[in-house]
């Protein structure tokens, strides 16, 4: 997708506003600044709630999503990527989810440009997104990846989070644009690994409380 910086308008995906780096924080911070501006009291329940399980799940902290402030006894999750979806039911199975994904070390991942909505039903995003993988997580993709190099792996992505009526975690709903990927080798000093994300995102997962 080519980006139409002359165009006059506020959707993300045709401007493609992206840093030229990746940086794991640009992403919370800009649900950050959407919660500010949101008004609604169940709304905000909503935001509060996805701000704090994105913080979480990047950080690492894999066991503390699926729980009862949090999440539904039983979450759904359907994840669409390159043909294939993973229909994830239940508490042990998406927890499951998240564990591989923190022990691959894959959990450094971020919109870098997102357009972002929430209503009663939940939270909405597209988004041109990003993980920081190794390249042996690649060895399935059409990429002659360095084994022992890291990759910026790049995608369009559609999101959908579901909430009840409380501010709870239903489910995740996930679509990714097949055709979209782009890979882009880091130099060693660009990798974001796993322990330097949790670092930086620690003030945000402070004060990102429910209350």
């Amino acid at each position: 997708m080519a980006a139409h910086t002359s165009l006059a308008t506020h959707d993300a995906m045709t401007t493609l506003d992206i840093p030229s780096k990746f940086d794991v924080t640009h992403w919370p911070a800009n649900v950050e600044k959407y919660l500010h501006q949101t008004e609604k009291p169940l709304h905000r329940a909503i935001l509060k709630n996805y701000l704090r399980h994105l913080l979480l799940e990047v950080s690492g902290y894999w066991d503390q999503i699926i729980v009862p402030e949090l999440t539904i006894d039983d979450p759904q999750y359907r994840v669409g990527d390159r043909g294939t979806v993973l229909v994830l039911n239940g508490k042990a199975e998406v927890e499951n989810f998240y564990r591989e994904t923190y022990e691959s070390r894959v959990n450094v991942m971020g919109a870098r440009t997102m357009n972002m909505c929430v209503e009663d039903y939940g939270v909405t995003t597209e988004a041109y997104w990003t993980h920081v993988v190794p390249g042996t997580f690649l060895h399935d993709h059409d990429i002659d990846a360095e084994p022992n190099a890291h990759y910026l792996m790049n995608y369009y992505i559609f999101q959908m989070f579901a909430y009840t009526s409380d501010a709870k975690l239903i489910g995740e709903r996930i679509y990714v644009d097949p055709v979209s990927y782009t890979y882009e080798k880091l130099a060693p000093e660009d990798v974001v690994t796993p322990e330097q994300a949790r670092a930086e995102l620690a003030p945000f997962l402070a004060r990102a409380t429910l209350d």
